[in-house]
């Protein structure tokens, strides 16, 4: 028997426990009575959900007949888009020990917060058209900055220091995963990159990749990541880091892109002859592509950009059998991945370049934001993604006219996309021609018809 006095002391805990269920269940109620769908990602890892599959991850509280809700966002708060919240249990940043985040505008502009105005920077910002730039290129070669990661980050930081840019792009390239696809790739200033030992054969696709699963990306790219943290602490806080990383497609058609042949045509034919073998390359890239953003989280990405570049190339039924089905594939996997890490996931961007005829495609996907070619019209886009924060799409060609255009262009931009949920980016890239004055007159003119535009927008709704 046991004495009276520990009998009654189980039983007062065993009537706290159930208090404490009650409290609990009552909470969890009346946020779903809201509208509110909570998920606890800690509870994820413990149930041995490291992956978010096709179906998703269910909410563990769902007001009867709600839509279930999706991963999709990056703020520990602000994983799912509207009224829907999800409550982060026990998500951590990549790294505690970097200066803090001064200029956040890029980060909440993406997360579909607020701005008081709208963010900007441009594709290749740290590029040629900088004469600081070309003094340090020069000075070493190409090569050597991209492999050198306290260049790489004197020379990411160059934009940041010049313009105040909203956001600092990691300077290297997509091709850097090329050799760990088994590709050695040659670059010479003022010549397109090719492949040494470029695929045209299912052969060549077998004795070339490697066994992806056990391929350590921080061996095969450390330089690339080690940049990343010099980066973070260059900066100082004055603008967010993009990570970035070529889709499959854009990878696929550089392992073909020999000296004397163009990788585009081949890529093209390739899948024709060998639809089965460009399936292999490109679930390989798939892969390596994962790890290897997954891995700049870790080493201080605060965001994170998938270029497909080439996607143009393909038709509409080709886009959606060669690149959609792997573009959509990474932003899930690496958002899952990070988050069985225990880390925060960071908000995603996806350049689709040239395939406009589905963008509708991205508005269910993890992404949380859709960058546009210049050939996509910004109110069509909304319509097909009103869910994403849209980036784009300024025609670089503007920039050789004078002063007065560019602002207007500028500002007429800034009126059709609108001032939330966009961020100011051209529909490619800053070309080495690019006046580096007249990309400040660009920079200026969106800070000032943003805030033109917002303060038009608050007078008129008070």
């Amino acid at each position: 028997r046991r004495p009276l006095p520990a009998l009654m002391m189980m039983a007062g805990c065993f009537v706290g426990c159930l208090v404490m269920l009650l409290v609990v269940a009552m909470l969890a109620y009346g946020r779903a009575e809201q509208g509110d769908e909570v998920l606890l990602l800690g509870a994820t890892r413990a149930m041995g959900v490291n992956r978010i599959n096709a179906a998703r991850l269910e909410t563990t509280v769902r007001k009867p007949g709600s839509l279930r809700s999706r991963l999709r966002g990056s703020s520990p708060l602000n994983y799912i888009s509207g009224k829907d919240r999800v409550v982060n249990c026990n998500a951590k940043t990549a790294s505690n020990d970097f200066p803090e985040l001064k200029n956040d505008l890029l980060l909440r502009a993406a997360r579909g917060e607020e701005t008081e105005q709208v963010p900007v920077w441009i594709h290749r910002q740290a590029g040629r058209y900088l004469p600081e730039f070309l003094s340090i290129a020069e000075a070493n070669g190409y090569m050597k900055c991209f492999n050198t990661p306290e260049i790489a980050a004197d020379l990411t930081v160059q934009p940041i220091e010049r313009y105040g840019m909203d956001a600092a792009i990691l300077f290297s390239d997509i091709l850097v995963l090329l050799p760990v696809m088994g590709i050695e790739w040659r670059f010479t200033a003022g010549v397109e990159p090719y492949a040494v030992n470029a695929i045209s054969t299912p052969e060549d696709v077998e004795k070339t990749l490697p066994d992806v699963d056990n391929v350590d990306i921080r061996e095969k790219l450390g330089y690339v990541l080690e940049s990343v943290g010099i980066t973070r602490r260059k900066l100082d806080g004055r603008a967010p880091l993009i990570g970035f990383s070529g889709a499959p497609w854009t990878l696929l058609t550089y392992t073909m892109h020999g000296q004397e042949s163009n990788g585009r045509d081949n890529s093209l034919e390739f899948i024709s002859k060998y639809p089965e073998a460009a399936e292999k390359i490109l679930v390989t890239a798939k892969k390596l592509v994962v790890k290897y953003l997954i891995a700049k989280v870790e080493s201080g990405a605060q965001m994170l950009q998938v270029f497909d570049s080439w996607a143009g190339i393909l038709s509409e039924e080709e886009f959606k059998k060669y690149s959609l089905p792997y573009l959509l594939q990474i932003a899930t996997e690496v958002k899952s991945g990070l988050i069985a890490k225990g880390i925060e996931p960071v908000p995603m961007t996806v350049f689709p370049r040239g395939c406009g005829h589905s963008l509708a495609a991205f508005e269910t996907s993890d992404y949380d934001c859709v960058s546009l070619d210049e050939n996509v019209d910004p109110a069509k886009a909304r319509e097909q993604l009103p869910s994403k924060t849209l980036q784009g799409n300024f025609q670089g060609k503007f920039i050789y006219d004078d002063e007065a255009t560019i602002r207007k262009e500028t500002g007429d931009m800034v009126e059709r996309f609108g001032t939330q949920r966009y961020i100011a980016n051209f529909g490619y890239a800053v070309e080495k021609q690019h006046s580096p004055e007249k990309i400040g007159v660009f920079v200026d003119e969106i800070r000032k018809s943003s805030q033109k535009l917002n303060n038009k927008v608050q007078r008129s709704s008070s």
